[in-house]
């Protein structure tokens, strides 16, 4: 067997194990560019808010939580608050998020939503009961867990060989590539041209799959591409500052100041309360008006009980490997290109991932990839 039949054989039997894989990641990775739509479709009439006209500048995050505490009328432990258009576009509303009383399991996290300029209780929902979150899971694990998330990297790994071997397969050994690339033949019976077709999509999306695989194994797993990528953490760096206790008591509006006095030119986009004792809260903050940063990049970590200690983190400025994985997760999204044509890149590599399984799918039940490569 030569090397050529070698790449074929590869190439066709990856295909064959992976496809429905592919097919179930693609098209729940297409659906995902209408996250906002599916949100809203289920709770919009809880998520919708207008700016009154003779107020343009959000509550406080105390006043907002205050508020949705209040609303919810339970007894409530706040995690945090998630600003409009954070993580989910369309999402007109700020987010107050956390747990009932009683209970320390992430499958009750209750939404509570709140208007962001008057601070009025919308309603709330539980999190896990959202399709959005689910499609998220699915597209993420196959709601398989930690196995399903490495079982999906695995598919994500396999789909960039067969993308490589597709390329050397397809690439004219004579003539020219551009000549092959513009022309989709329709002679031959039904199997010669959906190959011809299978070939012509592969190569036109083969850089945009490339980038969605590499950039969904670097977000899903960081890890694996230590030290070139550290994922974000809710932890500031182990100083001796943050590892003191103090007297006193950093409330919520005192550390919305802090984080405001270091990026006076950014929005927030995140605010987490401490999540053990003696813990800092975090802030994130991206540039005014831009939505394509699923947390943005400016990070202050506020110590809960010390005043004035204050760690930054900068992600816009330095080149970091917390940025780098930072990116990664909206590049992903396709959200660092802009919420149009971010969808719009999703949208062709979902589909195309989907016509290229079911189409090889097709080609190697019929025993035509066989068939056309011996006669190669």
């Amino acid at each position: 067997m030569n090397m050529r039949k070698l790449i074929a054989w590869l190439h066709r039997w990856l295909g064959a194990v992976s496809s429905l894989f592919i097919l179930l990641i693609a098209l729940s990775g297409t659906m995902l560019a209408f996250m906002g739509e599916l949100f809203l479709l289920q709770h919009g009439e809880i998520l919708h808010a207008s700016p009154p006209s003779s107020k343009s500048e959000y509550a406080t995050v105390e006043t907002l939580i205050d508020s949705a505490t209040d609303g919810y009328g339970s007894a409530f432990k706040t995690m945090g608050v998630l600003m409009p258009q954070t993580r989910i576009d369309k999402v007109e509303t700020a987010i107050v998020f956390g747990l009932p009383a009683g209970t320390d399991s992430v499958d009750q996290l209750l939404m509570l939503s709140v208007d962001p300029w008057t601070a009025a209780y919308k309603g709330d929902f539980l999190l896990r009961h959202t399709f959005g979150h689910e499609l998220v899971e699915f597209h993420h694990s196959l709601l398989l867990g930690e196995a399903g998330i490495v079982f999906v990297c695995v598919i994500a790994l396999l789909l960039i060989v067969m993308c490589l071997s597709g390329l050397y397969m397809w690439w004219p050994r004579q003539g020219s590539v551009w000549r092959k690339a513009s022309t989709i033949s329709f002679r031959g019976n039904l199997k010669r041209i959906v190959l011809s077709l299978h070939g012509l999509v592969g190569v036109w999306l083969s850089l945009l799959i490339l980038f969605f695989s590499i950039s969904g194994i670097a977000t899903a797993k960081p890890g694996w591409f230590e030290p070139l990528l550290v994922a974000p953490t809710h932890e500031p760096p182990t100083t001796s500052e943050f590892e003191q206790t103090c007297d006193g008591i950093i409330n919520v509006g005192q550390a919305q100041s802090s984080g405001e006095s270091v990026f006076p030119e950014r929005s927030l986009a995140f605010f987490f309360l401490p999540n053990r004792e003696n813990g800092p809260y975090l802030l994130t903050y991206r540039e005014m008006g831009d939505g394509n940063k699923l947390e943005g990049d400016g990070r202050v970590f506020v110590h809960a009980s010390c005043k004035d200690v204050v760690h930054v983190e900068d992600l816009h400025l330095s080149e970091t490997p917390t940025q780098l994985a930072n990116m990664m997760l909206s590049l992903h999204g396709g959200y660092s290109f802009g919420k149009t044509f971010g969808d719009i890149l999703v949208l062709l590599c979902g589909i195309g991932l989907i016509g290229l399984a079911g189409s090889g799918l097709y080609l190697f039940l019929t025993g035509f990839f066989r068939s056309n490569q011996q006669n190669s």
